[in-house]
């Protein structure tokens, strides 16, 4: 393998910075709650596109620095691989060449975060999230070559023309078979990265929410196995028809998603990831209730709107992409739990007349208490998979 010529080296260098640089740009504006931010953030992804967003920059040390410089690396190393050979020189690439090189190397990470994606999701669902694989990020990231690529190319075209030989037959470039294999292990090693760093992101989550919640053994009052009460409904009564064009349970399903909190605020997040290989289309507000330490239905008011920790999009239809989720804040305000019947188990179903499903909580929601939900959204810059955090 030929030592690699200035221009190609720098190009490749350059693509790399700007590979991390267009992920911390959109990950900054896909955490933030301002209006106008947003807004303008739309504008600015489209120009700075990422397949990256928040992905990686929020997961726990020291996983995020490992996968965020594999991920540099192997978007360097293919271009330094692809450069001379698509800009016809070693010496000095034409910018062309180059720009193409970095367009691939944004396919090849972007696939290899689809590839992540992928095992992340079948490692909640097990292997039916197989079906969920898409080439989703492998897009954005030649998207992401094609806006931001002419940029080393320009550098690697000028450096190169100051290097160029006065005479001699260019050096060959034929594809390095060396360089192909250096691409490829490292690209299986952030694969590999991305998989097992994944698991330290999920219990990150599980030890965040211990620390912003009480267990429950210290939550409510104790279990009383002579209580009166019964649990609530699987399905609750709808006055609504069914729309033939809603998702169905074949389809997709709810997920519990992320929780947060703010002082005295309290928001969790569901999901309602499509599985199948067409799009579907949920609409209105999901079905939720809670139950007690009893296990029986705990009386909450549920009320549809925004909150101070999540803004309500209102009703309307919303089409799921194969693979795509929607999601849906429940949000409520900390309440005292002292000997009080407190929320720990949540039902959820898609809209009111499905079968709900359930999960284990710590809520410090109380009988009584008023809880706010917001209606189903296309989840676009959280997480594409099931509490992964792989956010597209």
């Amino acid at each position: 393998m030929r030592a690699l010529s200035r221009p190609v080296w720098t190009s490749a260098l350059i693509a790399a910075a700007l590979w991390l640089a267009a992920g911390l740009v959109n990950g900054l504006i896909a955490g933030s709650v301002e209006r106008v931010v947003v807004a303008l953030g739309r504008i600015v992804r489209l120009l700075v596109v990422s397949p990256t967003n928040a992905l990686f920059w929020t997961w726990p040390m020291p996983w995020s620095l490992i996968c965020l410089s594999l991920a540099a690396l192997t978007v360097a190393a293919a271009v330094a691989v692809l450069a001379p050979v698509l800009g016809g020189s070693r010496t000095a690439p034409r910018w062309a060449g180059v720009w193409l090189a970095v367009v691939a190397a944004g396919v090849v990470v972007g696939l290899a975060m689809d590839v992540i994606s992928t095992l992340s999701t079948m490692s909640v669902v097990g292997w039916r999230g197989a079906t969920t694989a898409t080439l989703d990020r492998a897009v954005v990231g030649a998207y992401w070559g094609f806006s931001l690529g002419w940029i080393p190319a320009l550098v690697a075209a000028r450096t190169g023309r100051a290097e160029r030989a006065d005479a001699g037959a260019p050096a060959s470039t034929r594809l390095s078979w060396r360089g192909v294999t250096v691409v490829v292990l490292v690209t299986v090693a952030f694969v590999a990265a991305g998989a097992v760093g994944y698991g330290a992101y999920q219990q990150a989550i599980v030890d965040a929410q211990e620390v912003l919640e009480p267990r429950p053994s210290e939550l409510g009052a104790r279990p009383d196995p002579a209580a009166e009460g019964t649990p609530p409904p699987i399905v609750a009564p709808s006055a609504v028809p069914r729309d033939p064009s809603w998702c169905t349970p074949e389809q997709a399903m709810p997920l519990l998603g992320e929780a947060d909190a703010a002082t005295g605020h309290r928001v969790q997040s569901i999901r309602m990831m499509n599985f199948s290989d067409v799009p579907c289309i949920v609409e209105g507000y999901p079905d939720v209730a809670f139950a007690d330490q009893n296990g029986h239905d705990l009386g909450v008011v549920v009320e549809r709107g925004s909150s101070f920790m999540a803004q309500d999009p209102g009703a309307q239809p919303v089409e799921i992409p194969a693979g795509g989720q929607a999601i849906a804040y429940i949000a409520w305000d900390a309440q005292s739990t002292q000997g009080a019947l407190v929320a720990l188990t949540l039902y959820a179903a898609q809209v009111a007349g499905d079968e709900r499903g359930s999960w284990p909580v710590v809520f410090d929601i109380t009988q009584g208490s008023t809880v706010e939900i917001t209606a189903w959204q296309l989840d676009t810059v959280g997480p594409q998979q099931p509490d992964t955090g792989l956010g597209g």
